[in-house]
């Protein structure tokens, strides 16, 4: 008779930080202690070696040479779209856009989407300015109106607020799904749903959120998202914009050129294009080819581990990260210290200390500890917060490849500085 015991498959660590060359590196004869993964993620060898196989391999253009290189490069090509669309569980290839970063993705919707005269833009104070500015600017341009949703002290959002400002006048919401300064997770579902009832389209920034949770668009519903993938182990100037066949079949067009057109006729002495429909419609001009490689390699290396085991793994990190942190003197926490709707990082000040950037610069020098400091193009929750942004704040931030020898070399130097400055 068969054992009733299920398996539990454990995740092996310390061999996934060995894929990751950087952390290979010793400065000064100590290890380097990386926890800036919220700004750029490390790239692990798989995603290095798939960039690397395209330009050593196959270096042509995709979709547009019919010799073996170009046919290796379009196979490549068109795969890694797959992969991402499974990372994201789209309903179909074609309704993700590769773009140069999230803040591209972010602007063709805030350009493209077309919107009804007079109707209302909703964003909040704790947007990235990528995603807020473009949709402040689209309602100057158009004459729209935009409401600001204020995020809470502990950067959550009160529901009561999303009802009150989501009207029937409302045409489109950007929300972030999780902060870049307080880690903190928006309740989604809830947020489109209220949207969804009063007509509204939802922008979803998952440039923070796709890197360390599962995301599934569909059962999300999110009518757009973004991603960042160089915060995904992936490489830089590579982005996606998700987006539902309908909305992106409807958008105008963000650029003109080669590649989005069927067909060019000269009739009558006019020039008349047949333009083509999602994903070409978005993806003028020769793409970044190896980026794209790179992208469905990071999407399949995330997936191969686990979305669920990684959002465990980076809070246990964070919960030993809090725990010392709250005790510590002098230390002031942005947000909430709630690990179960945070992601894996942590922003704080240390008022000893004149700035966040003596605090990074400390850390670094002292310790080979990198973290960020500034105000992490959220200056409108700073100014909310009553932070000044020329001092800024600190921010540590945990990913797969880190471990428990990180944290605790982050605290220990974060505690050094504060009996020094004291």
């Amino acid at each position: 008779m068969a054992s009733s015991k299920k398996l539990i498959y454990m995740v092996d660590w310390t061999k996934i930080r060995k894929d990751f060359p950087a952390l290979e590196r010793r400065i000064n004869g100590r290890p380097v202690v990386y926890l800036d993964s919220a700004c750029m993620a490390l790239k692990p060898r798989q995603v290095i070696d798939a960039m690397n196989e395209y330009y050593e391999m196959y270096p042509a253009c995709a979709g547009r040479s019919i010799h073996r290189f170009g046919e290796e490069a379009s196979n490549a090509y068109s795969a890694a779209r797959g992969k991402f669309a499974k990372f994201l569980n789209a309903a179909q290839e074609e309704e993700c856009i590769w773009t140069r970063n999230a803040t591209e993705s972010l602007n063709i919707v805030a350009s493209s989407v077309k919107l009804p005269k007079g109707s209302k833009i909703i964003t909040t104070s704790l947007e990235h300015h990528s995603g807020s500015l473009p949709f402040v600017e689209r309602a100057k341009r158009d004459g729209l109106e935009i409401e600001i949703v204020k995020a809470q002290m502990d950067g959550t959002f009160d529901i009561e607020d999303w009802k009150c400002a989501i009207d029937n006048n409302t045409s489109l919401v950007s929300v972030v799904h999780s902060s870049n300064v307080t880690g903190t997770v928006s309740s989604m579902k809830d947020i489109v749903e209220i949207a969804h009832d009063r007509g509204a389209l939802v922008m979803c920034d998952d440039a923070q959120y796709a890197p360390h949770h599962p995301l599934d668009v569909q059962e999300m519903d999110v009518d757009f998202s973004c991603i960042s993938v160089h915060k995904m182990c992936g490489p830089t100037g590579m982005g996606v914009l998700y987006g539902k066949m309908e909305h992106l079949e409807s958008m105008n067009m963000a650029l003109y050129g080669g590649d989005t057109v069927s067909d060019v006729k000269f009739e009558d002495g006019q020039i008349l294009p047949e333009y083509l429909p999602p994903p070409e419609k978005f993806e003028a001009g020769l793409q970044n080819y190896a980026g794209a490689i790179g992208a469905g390699a990071a999407a399949e290396y995330l997936q191969a581990i686990g979305m669920h085991e990684i959002e465990k793994h980076e809070r246990s990190l964070l919960k030993v990260a809090l725990k010392r942190l709250l005790d510590m003197e002098h230390v002031h926490i942005l947000g909430t210290d709630n690990i179960n709707i945070k992601t894996g990082l942590v922003t704080f000040s240390v008022d000893t200390v004149p700035s966040a950037h003596d605090v990074a610069t400390f850390l670094n020098d002292e310790f080979n500890v990198m973290v960020r400091s500034g105000w992490h193009c959220v200056g409108p929750f700073h100014y909310q917060m009553g932070i000044d942004p020329k001092k800024g704040t600190a921010r540590a931030s945990f990913y797969l490849y880190n471990n428990l020898d990180d944290v605790k070399a982050f605290l220990d130097g974060l505690e050094t500085l504060i009996e020094a400055s004291a």
